[in-house]
């Protein structure tokens, strides 16, 4: 799969600086992927502002059985998601019950495997692991949120 196919979409493109384009018009026209993953981690950490929290500290409601539910149900769309479950993701993207942005969540789950690929080229470290939960956390919110409103 070719890295302009899967990385270059609109959400990506309208927040971005002149030099930015020119970079990545310029990475993909030589073939450098690598230059290409180094641009896109650094959009991707321009980004999400959040500090260094972890996926763990996520705010819970109370316990009950329906805030349960919903969080259930979203950690299975992200899981799926993620993995590129396909019928994970025709469940969730079949959604229409709800309005909600499906660009935004396209670029998020994006974000994360990005994190994840990149780190699987890498050794892991704390580093790596931080940036992990902060690319988790917008999308587990995210998510948590759809499910709570299609529970409503």
């Amino acid at each position: 799969m070719l890295i302009c196919d899967q990385f270059l979409p609109g959400s990506l493109l309208r927040g971005a600086q002149p030099e930015l384009m020119e970079d990545l018009i310029h990475s993909l026209k030589n073939g450098d992927e690598s230059r290409i993953q180094a641009l896109l981690s650094e959009v991707a950490d321009k980004s999400m502002p959040i500090e260094d929290e972890e996926v763990g500290e996520l705010p819970h409601e109370e316990e009950d059985e329906g805030n349960q539910e919903y969080m259930e149900i979203a950690d299975r769309w992200f899981e799926g998601l993620v993995c590129q479950d396909i019928p994970v993701t025709n469940e969730v993207y079949a959604i229409h019950n709800v309005e909600f942005d499906r660009q935004e969540l396209r670029k998020l789950v994006r974000i994360v495997q990005e994190v994840q690929k990149s780190m699987g080229n890498k050794d892991s470290g704390e580093g790596s692991d931080r940036k992990l939960s902060r690319a988790k956390k917008p999308l587990i919110m995210f998510l948590r949120s759809l499910a709570k409103k299609t529970l409503e």
